[in-house]
């Protein structure tokens, strides 16, 4: 086989797309490969304009400048990426690697391109970057805080929740360290385990509570995970939470308060509910030991807000007065008073919240509507969620 026609065999026979291009931008030669993806005969090819009849007009700018730029004389060869179309109108994205063809005196007289089908490659790049971008816009949009520290402590990525928890805008964290823009963070307890994180890639789950520039704190629940990146964090503000617990803390201690100071002052009335506070102040703490005694009191004891509604009622009070618990928290202290005395109530409860203490005789009614002489033994119990009166009562025999 002579020469010529060897370089013609291996240039039709390449399993690469192959085409020669004139300086009138005229198809002048094509091979197998370029006529199985333009899906037309090389007949039919040969002879046309490259950039008006095979590439698509979103690449034909672009492509046909950098075709004269480089008969022009300014690129010997380059590589390009565009697309070219098919008889059947579908598109195929090539990679070109192109090369300047010259005439045996010297001159320039075309443009000999190969290019490779990137097609696949690009649309999997594409639909990456789609499912990319719809997880930015997730983890954006998350209500956790979410941010990624690397190897040297800069934060690489912050949703706006973790932002917001830090009291920064992106833009002031993201490329930063955390030491500078937290200064004496890496003194704190969190910090050593940021460090156990990053350098033994141990996770950790934990509460934190934070403390800012301006010397306000804040609580957050904090998972810390190992990436190739560095860390993990996830994060939610817990402040509320934290705050709502140590509010039901500190009022479940002063009722405690109350119900001791009460039973002090009545202790031979309160000798069984005294030894039982002290035989299990022991073993038990909080609210529910308190709850526990006082329904295992003889006494009856109610527990009413400044406009007289029941918010609890013993055991020996539902015994006592016929209704139950639901009955009782659907009722107002009025509610027991005989028709023409439910106007004192008024009195009464003002007489409390004024002087914190009043005890008095009465007559209230049953459920049944049976009278039963009773004494009042009432104080005022203030907490966080505002003023109540805590009322017991003994029969009063005559």
């Amino acid at each position: 086989m002579e020469e010529k026609n060897k370089v013609s065999y291996f240039f039709d026979q390449a399993d690469v797309f192959m085409i020669v291009i004139s300086n009138d931008e005229t198809i002048i030669d094509v091979n197998s490969k370029a006529c199985q993806i333009l899906s037309f005969p090389k007949s039919e090819i040969l002879g046309k304009n490259w950039f008006d009849s095979f590439v698509p007009a979103s690449s034909r700018v672009a492509a046909r400048s950098l075709f004269h730029n480089m008969l022009g004389g300014s690129l010997r060869h380059v590589h390009s990426e565009y697309s070219v179309k098919s008889k059947s109108g579908k598109e195929w994205t090539l990679n070109f690697h192109n090369v300047l063809v010259s005439n045996g005196a010297g001159n320039t007289i075309g443009v000999l391109s190969s290019a490779e089908d990137v097609t696949e490659r690009k649309r999997k790049e594409t639909a990456l970057k789609t499912i990319e971008n719809r997880l930015q816009i997730s983890l954006d949009s998350m209500i956790e805080g979410c941010q990624i520290i690397d190897y040297d402590w800069r934060y690489q990525y912050v949703n706006e929740a973790a932002a917001k928890q830090g009291r920064k805008t992106k833009l002031e964290l993201i490329g930063y360290t955390m030491m500078q823009v937290y200064p004496g963070i890496d003194k704190t307890e969190m910090f050593s385990l940021l460090k156990n994180c990053m350098i033994n890639r141990v996770p950790h789950h934990f509460d934190n509570e934070f403390t800012f520039a301006d010397g306000s704190k804040a609580w957050f629940n904090l998972h810390m995970e190992p990436v190739p990146e560095g860390i993990l964090i996830l994060s939610i503000d817990i402040t509320k939470t934290k705050q709502s617990e140590a509010e039901i803390s500190n009022y479940r201690h002063r009722l405690e308060q109350v119900v001791a100071n009460r039973t002090a002052e009545c202790a031979k009335a309160y000798e069984e509910l005294d030894r039982e506070i002290r035989k299990r102040q022991k073993t038990e703490e909080g609210l529910s030991l308190r709850t526990s005694i006082l329904d295992n009191s003889k006494e009856a004891i109610l527990l009413v807000n400044v406009k007289g509604d029941f918010v609890y009622a013993n055991a020996a009070a539902v015994k006592a007065y016929g209704y139950n618990n639901e009955e009782f928290i659907n009722m107002n202290i009025r509610s027991l008073m005989p028709e023409g005395d439910a106007s004192s109530v008024e009195g009464f409860l003002q007489r409390v919240i004024e002087k914190g203490a009043t005890n008095f005789e009465t007559v209230h009614l049953k459920k049944n509507k049976t009278k039963m002489h009773v004494k009042l033994y009432s104080n005022i119990v203030k907490t966080l969620r505002g003023q109540y009166i805590l009322v017991i009562i003994q029969e009063a025999y005559d």
